[in-house]
């Protein structure tokens, strides 16, 4: 390598080496990725003494690569969902030499939210914002309890020193407890300064404990103390200075030393290649499209960088493996010129999600979903594409119920489980050939995929065991869209009991004089895989779930405003809807959801083990020689 070990330099010194820039971080690392529980554990290893492992930074002298290359700025006050990425830092032009952090990001950018940062999570049982909100995601900030260590009873992480990240009202509350007394470990660095480390106890430690009432309490002595010098004096902060400017070089380098700990995603590695061709800020313009998805009212999709990337690939008809030679001058030019369209159109396929009833859970494999932007970004309608269409309520309802199949069926077969490359290459073969046929060729898809470990056929056994599916499972909702596909799509629909959950707990069975002399019966009323099964559920919209809440089905059934009959639930009018009668009712709606479900899919005889097997052995590294 062209580099050395340089002098190790303290703390104090890294922090201001991030502050002042000195110290930025390439595109291709990921984002801060730690939780505070990781930060602690850190500042108590810190404090032990224990070896936290060699930094490795790259000497950035070149006017070539400060131009080409993106840098970014270390995260300083970390907010989940809200900011989680780094500011973008311009490097061009005359900007100072600097070093940029190839290993150790996570790391140094723990020490510097532990010191003069901020890291905000959600509180518990409060609902996600829209935007970012203290109320909900307070800030906080890195304490260390100068009272006393962490109780042996209590030390699950053999800690020795008791670190907690506080909110201000937190803080507020345990500032006059007597078993505590939390420090703000970031107030160390404005503490008096000191000639000689000896000064340390006595001319900076026992004037601050004096002050606090702390004076003979000696392990506020000894870890104040220790603090103090960890931050200001120890020079703790070793590294490797990388001096090579290829970037070629660099980029190995920095696989090589990335390859333990936490695995980068292939997408951290490939964005820096596709940063490098972009014109503008390729990261921000991902993460807003990331961020869009995940927090509109109108999707709630949690995807990520890499997700966007294979659907870049995918939209453009270029291979979709994640290989470096696919991320080129050339195709990243494709993918920027065309990523206006690609963003709406991402934008598009999620919102047909939502229309389709599902959610960030029920979606099971976000990989089902670039198929679908495929097609919707290919086809044309009107001599338009028709992802400008498709959620237009009143025209393509035909060509919707046909994708919301599809897309029920591989989310209920799990065909993107795992390596999805080989799929993804072969559905995008598949509509590209049927594209002038001007509808989404299912059947050519079922055909294509007949007799390998990715068909889509259901067989008896594999329905009869959709049937006993329990409520909150995630795949309940792509059961009852099949089920139901000639819902309304303009309403919203939930997953709820058609009779109430409430009449089957022990104290409410146990007032059903029908039950008392019957055993059989009654277990199987108390039975979830009976009362909690799809026989019991159904899709009700907003307006028909406030209405009923824990009313029994009969009572509920007979308002005429709720606008629900019996043949809304697959049910004759002579069926009775009597609590009385649940075991019949049961049965009688197993047997027409069994018969819709046969109605509604491609059926085979008897599902056999495949014979050929797609993705099984997909490559799984970035192929960073070609």
């Amino acid at each position: 390598m062209a580099g050395s070990f340089e002098k190790a330099i303290t703390i104090r010194q890294a922090i201001r080496n991030i502050d002042d820039r000195t110290f930025l971080l390439p595109a291709i690392q990921r984002n801060f990725v730690w939780t505070t529980q990781q930060i602690c554990v850190l500042f108590d290893s810190l404090m032990r003494e224990y070896p936290i492992n060699t930094f490795m930074m790259w000497d950035v002298t070149s006017s070539d690569i400060k131009n080409k290359y993106r840098f970014y700025s270390f995260l300083t006050d970390y907010c989940q969902r809200f900011k989680e990425s780094n500011d973008y830092v311009p490097t061009k032009g005359e900007f100072k030499d600097f070093k940029a952090v190839i290993d150790g990001q996570q790391r140094l950018t723990s020490i510097y939210i532990g010191l003069k940062g901020s890291y905000a999570y959600k509180q518990p049982r409060v609902w996600w914002p829209n935007t970012r909100n203290d109320q909900a995601l307070p800030p906080r900030r890195l304490y260390l309890n100068l009272a006393l260590g962490v109780e042996a009873e209590d030390n699950e992480s053999m800690a020795q020193y008791h670190f907690r990240f506080l909110t201000e009202k937190q803080e507020e509350t345990y500032r006059n407890a007597p078993e505590s007394h939390w420090f703000e470990i970031g107030k160390v660095l404005t503490l008096p300064e000191v000639r000689s480390v000896d000064e340390i106890p006595f001319d900076v430690v026992l004037p601050y404990l004096e002050q606090h009432g702390l004076a003979s309490n000696s392990f506020a002595r000894k870890a104040l103390t220790r603090l103090y010098y960890l931050v200001r004096h120890e020079e703790v902060i070793h590294y490797y200075n990388e001096k090579s400017q290829e970037i070629d070089h660099v980029l190995d380098v920095f696989i090589r030393t990335n390859s333990g700990g936490t695995p980068l995603a292939f997408s951290d590695l490939l964005m820096s290649i596709a940063i490098a061709n972009w014109k503008g800020d390729a990261r921000k313009d991902i993460d807003d499209l990331v961020t869009e998805v995940r927090q509109s009212s109108e999707m709630q999709f949690s995807i990520g960088r890499d997700w966007v990337l294979k659907t870049c690939l995918m939209l453009t008809g270029a291979d979709v493996k994640f290989r470096v030679k696919n991320f080129d001058s050339d195709q990243v030019t494709v993918i920027q010129q065309q990523w206006t369209e690609i963003r709406a159109c991402v934008v598009s396929t999620f919102k047909l999600l939502k229309h389709f009833g599902l959610n960030d859970q029920s979606l099971r494999a976000k990989n089902a979903v670039i198929p679908l932007a495929f097609y919707l970004y290919k086809q044309s309608f009107q001599d338009k594409p028709l992802y400008l269409a498709i959620n237009k309520i009143n025209i393509l309802r035909e060509e919707r119920l046909t994708l919301s199949k599809w897309l029920h069926m591989v989310l209920l077969r799990g065909v993107f489980g795992g390596q999805s490359d080989g799929i993804l290459s072969r559905m995008q073969k598949i509509l590209t050939t049927h594209l002038n046929e001007g509808l989404f060729p299912l059947k050519a898809i079922i055909a294509t995929f007949t007799g390998t470990n990715k068909d889509l056929r259901f067989d008896e056994a594999y329905l009869k065991g959709l049937l006993e599916l329990q409520y909150g499972d995630s795949r309940c909702r792509s059961v009852l869209g099949l089920l139901f596909p000639e819902v309304n799509e303009n309403l919203q629909l939930d997953i709820d009991h058609l009779h109430p959950q409430s009449s089957f707990t022990k104290a409410a069975l146990s007032g059903q004089g029908f039950l008392k002399d019957n055993p059989d019966l009654l277990t199987y009323y108390r039975s979830p895989a009976n009362w909690n099964s799809l026989a019991n559920l159904h899709l009700l919209n907003a307006s028909q779930n406030r209405a009923k809440q824990d009313l029994p089905l009969i009572t509920w059934m007979s308002k005429k405003e709720i606008g629900v009959k019996p043949v809304d639930l697959l049910l004759d009018d002579e069926d009775s809807l009597s609590f009385s009668d649940f075991k019949l009712f049961c049965e009688k709606r197993r047997e027409v959801l069994l018969q819709r479900l046969r109605d509604n899919v491609f059926m085979s005889d008897r599902l056999t083990v495949n014979e050929e097997v797609i993705d099984e052995e997909e490559e799984n590294e970035i192929d960073v020689a070609a």
